[in-house]
């Protein structure tokens, strides 16, 4: 979780910098007083938060604007409870189902630490996956970023399903011509989603002449 935390740090500090087109640049972040100021001004959002630890993470790198929203009224309970024990008592936490959520905000940055791969494992898996985009998509804030950390799936399976998902969009909102004002961004060809980055630094194994590893995490921009 450090490494995600800080990996979101710097991909954030750097956006803010405008360092960013495709991926994250090799420039060094600017002194630490400075950073923090400009990570006071990014929201942040963890669907299907759980235990509420990355977000602690998060607010060690210096996030303020913190929320955590899970369906179990349990794991918020437990957040909460881990959070005013470590001296995080600043993070909001709600019980809230990312496939139904309830939010009516947006957030500059949206992380999911194993929530879409437990939605894969669900039985009705491939419709609940396309609430999940259709939802998401929703929830991060145009310019803002998606950071997915997923052990069943790799960087390459992520991006694919960001593309079925900008191209299902897309198509959808070719069909419907009756209403001129819904996501020009669809209908004009532009996606809502795009790469940015992944975390390198994991470890690495080698399998049947492909090196891999057994997590990824993957950073998309909300256009």
């Amino acid at each position: 979780m450090e490494i995600v935390a800080s990996w979101t740090k710097s991909l954030c500090i750097d956006i803010s910098q405008g360092h960013m087109s495709n991926h994250l640049s090799d420039g060094k972040p600017e002194a630490a007083e400075q950073s923090d100021k400009v990570l006071a001004t990014w929201n942040v959002l963890d669907v299907g938060t759980g235990n509420g630890l990355l977000l602690q993470e998060l607010a060690k790198q210096g996030f303020s604007d913190l929320t955590g929203v899970d369906y179990s009224e349990g794991a918020i309970d437990l957040a909460r409870s881990l959070a005013d024990r470590d001296g995080f008592a600043n993070i909001n936490f709600l019980v809230d189902d990312v496939l139904e959520t309830k939010l009516d905000r947006q957030f500059q940055v949206v992380v999911d630490k194993g929530t879409l791969d437990a939605i894969g494992l669900h039985p009705d898996g491939p419709i609940k996956r396309i609430m999940y985009w259709d939802s998401i998509s929703k929830l991060v804030a145009p310019g803002g970023i998606l950071v997915i950390t997923s052990c069943n799936n790799t960087k390459d399976e992520l991006m694919r399903e960001v593309e079925n998902f900008n191209q299902r969009r897309a198509g959808t909102f070719q069909e419907s011509t009756e209403t001129p004002s819904r996501d020009q961004e669809a209908r004009g060809g532009t996606p809502i989603f795009r790469y940015l980055n992944h975390v390198r630094s994991y470890p690495t194994f080698m399998f049947g002449g492909s090196v891999g590893s057994r997590v990824a995490t993957v950073a998309f921009l909300r256009n």
